[in-house]
């Protein structure tokens, strides 16, 4: 059997491996070594929290390198019940995109029925089987299985909704009964019917930890609050509604492990047009796309890859949503007066080199952050548009002059999003994708870099050297990727008969 190397030996192995992989910098490694003195935490969980590795490509990196390493580390959590782990003597040991990890003492065909039944739709891999792990990880299991029976409601509630991949939970009072609906993948699909008074004490728990007025139920409020699941932070963002039945609850899922944006995941067509814009050393650039079109994942994606320890980078947000080790994020806070053009102002005596918005909203901060970008700073921040000439007029609208459009204006990206068919079925349904024949969504998007002043004008006036929204999204419908009825069901009539053509992309220039 293979015999486990001290921590110090495998964390040496797993850093090396990760720098010759280009999975990071040394200078991310020494940052993340740094505060793995001070912390006592694992390397790689610190990489992951920090938001410099995906936990796909660390479970990957671990596996891959499994024969130097001796030994492939066990996971804290599982939805694979403790019995039949005991009984088959199984160790979870990773989990991709497509694949999950296992490893076990005995046959291998049952271990890989079993894996398979709790992770529909993955490949079952086979790992080696480390003894000296195997009580640490029921050990882990039994806490955390346990701990899920005996949680209160609330906590109950959000551990289905992560283990279903929702991003919003929402609890909607009727008069006699309360429904819950989880949205999965953009789409809200009852999960629950429940009795009014359980919800009212589910209402109330929420609203108290979210510290939040127990009492107050005519205005709306909000609040966030915090949850271990499966031994990682889930992060829970909440607003109240007050309706005629109630007071509505919206809570917004933020599980930072399970969501590292990665640009090249994203699913952004002209990528590489995106990164060469905001590569620039100053300027502005834009996302844009309608509300819940992943124009905050985008920024977040677009930040991290940013070198986040040798550029000062700040970002104002409405909430932030997502944390990012070594960047200064502020809160927008109305109470204290604390808005957009405010802290922008601030942030510009600070020695800052990016200066994130999470969006311009009114003619004083975008005056604000064209004036950061005119003076040596790269601003990124997000619009409501639909397209690239739209974004352009939309600046015209808040009131930048239109020479500082011209000379500062960097790139556009618009974005929208569509589900995409399950690979597992190929759309047929099954328990995978819980019979709706699509899992997941990916972006479809237009993006134009404007490398000089002249091109500006020319978009301005109407010119267009780039595939529009629609026609990407026309693309992947014929790439296999999703469906002429989600299309339909994204673009309204502008999808009609979308099976039939296919508008052909304009050639760059």
């Amino acid at each position: 059997m293979p015999v486990l190397k001290p921590s110090a030996a495998f964390r040496e192995e797993l850093a090396g491996y990760l720098l010759r992989k280009g999975l990071v910098t040394r200078g991310i490694l020494d940052a993340a070594m740094a505060e793995q003195r001070v912390t006592g935490e694992s390397l790689g969980a610190i990489l992951v929290r920090n938001g410099f590795l995906a936990r796909a490509d660390l479970d990957e990196a671990k596996i891959s390198h499994e024969t130097a390493l001796e030994t492939p580390e066990a996971m804290g959590g599982t939805p694979i019940p403790l019995p039949l782990l005991e009984r088959h003597a199984i160790i979870v040991t990773g989990l991709s995109d497509d694949a999950v990890h296992v490893a076990t003492l005995h046959d291998e065909s049952v271990a890989g029925r079993v894996a398979a039944r709790y992770y529909p739709g993955r490949t079952v891999r086979f790992s080696s089987f480390v003894p000296d792990q195997f009580d640490e990880f029921l050990d882990r299991v039994r806490r955390a299985q346990s701990g899920l029976e005996d949680s209160d409601p609330v906590e109950q509630l959000v551990s289905r909704a992560v283990e279903a991949g929702a991003s919003d939970i929402h609890i909607l009072p009727r008069r006699k009964t309360c429904s819950i609906f989880l949205r999965v993948d953009g789409i809200r699909r009852l999960m629950d019917e429940t009795a009014a008074a359980t919800a009212a004490t589910i209402v109330a728990r929420i609203k108290d930890r979210s510290g939040m007025d127990l009492a107050e139920r005519r205005l709306p409020q909000e609040g966030r609050f915090e949850i271990e699941h499966r031994g990682r932070p889930v992060d829970l963002r909440v607003t109240t509604v007050p309706s005629v039945d109630g007071e509505i609850i919206v809570m917004r899922i933020l599980d930072v492990e399970r969501v590292q944006p990665n640009l090249d995941r994203l699913g952004i067509s002209q990528v590489g047009d995106w990164r060469r814009a905001v590569d620039r050393r100053h300027g502005l650039c834009l996302v844009c796309g309608p509300t819940g079109s992943g124009k905050s994942t985008t920024l977040t994606a677009t930040v991290r890859e940013m070198d986040r320890l040798g550029r000062a980078i700040y970002s104002i947000e409405d909430p932030v949503e997502y944390r990012m080790a070594y960047t200064g994020q502020v809160n927008v806070n109305p109470a204290v007066k604390l808005d957009f053009a405010r802290v922008v102002r601030t942030f510009m005596r600070a020695d800052p080199d990016v200066i994130v918005l999470g969006e311009v909203r009114d003619e004083e901060t975008a005056q604000i952050a064209v004036r950061a970008a005119d003076t040596g700073h790269m601003v990124l921040t997000t619009l409501h548009t639909g397209s690239v000439n739209g974004a352009i007029d939309r600046l015209r609208h808040l009131g930048v002059p239109a020479h500082d459009i011209k000379s500062l204006l960097r790139g556009v990206l618009v974005q929208s999003l569509v589900r995409t068919i399950c690979r597992a079925c190929h759309g047929a349904g099954c328990a995978a994708c819980g019979n709706a024949g699509y899992a997941g969504r990916t972006a479809v998007s237009e993006c134009a870099v404007f490398d000089e002043p002249a091109a500006v004008v020319a978009a301005a006036k109407g010119a267009r050297n780039w595939r529009s929204l629609y026609e990407d999204a026309v693309a992947k419908f014929h790439a296999g990727v999703t469906t002429a009825a989600e299309l339909r069901r994204v673009f309204g009539s502008e999808a009609k008969g979308v099976e039939q053509r296919m508008p052909a992309p304009r050639p760059k220039k």
